[in-house]
């Protein structure tokens, strides 16, 4: 009489929706059983939370390019509470941010170039209790990390406090676009952008939009922006 394999659960935490179904589906023709979560937001972390903690799933995956501060954040956040073994899956290339999530606590970092096999290997491995980020890389990416000076780590962990749109709007704003021409481009009212420039000064702790363009050209030499 054989001997049924236990069923595989995985945690699936994705920022886009779409991309997560489709590596859910891609990973149960491997013989897993993925979870899917929405993105936690930042109110609902304790519901967020306790879901995973029915979900049974002793391993997760985030699928996440950690393009922007707030979102580096939240991964941070994510991998920094047991009980789940996390493996981060990204478009971000190698270097400090690697380094960021995995001195937070992720068992591994995977690019989004790896195959359906290769990440299905990898969940199975941290299952096993192994980690699919070999000590080398690992080591370099959170040596990469530890070597940014502590004045621009402190600069990074200020822009975290900005929302994914006060960081779209500092960026526009750094790319010389007028508060009218983001309105317009994002089909707002000119005094929504404005309160999303007076809450993000706020935020960084300065008093003009010079001063918060300044700040967004000095954490680029930190993490640059993502390729378009």
């Amino acid at each position: 009489m054989s001997v049924e394999e236990p069923v595989r659960r995985v945690a699936l935490v994705a920022e886009r929706r779409l991309v997560g179904q489709a590596i859910a589906a891609a990973l149960r023709g491997r013989g897993l059983a993925p979870v899917l979560f929405e993105w936690p937001e930042r109110g609902g972390r304790l519901s967020f939370r306790q879901g995973l903690a029915r979900s049974g799933a002793s391993v997760g995956v985030i699928l996440c390019d950690l393009r922007t501060p707030d979102l580096l954040h939240d991964v941070e956040l994510l991998v920094s509470r047991g009980p789940i073994r996390w493996l981060v899956l990204t478009d971000s290339e190698f270097g400090p941010r690697w380094g960021t999530v995995l001195g937070a606590g992720a068992t591994g970092v995977l690019p989004t170039t790896t195959t359906t096999a290769g990440l299905a290997k990898a969940v199975r491995d941290t299952l096993a209790g192994g980690s699919p980020t070999p000590a080398v890389l690992r080591e370099r990416a959170m040596r990469e990390w530890e070597s940014v000076a502590e004045e621009q780590r402190e600069l990074v962990r200020r822009m975290e406090l900005l929302t994914h749109r006060e960081y779209e709007v500092l960026g526009a704003l750094y790319d010389g676009m007028s508060v009218r021409r983001i309105a317009d481009a994002s089909g707002v009212a000119e005094a929504t952008v404005r309160s999303q420039v007076k809450s993000l000064r706020r935020k960084l702790g300065v008093d003009s939009q010079l001063a918060a363009v300044a700040l967004y050209r000095r954490s680029l030499e930190v993490f640059p922006r993502a390729r378009q």
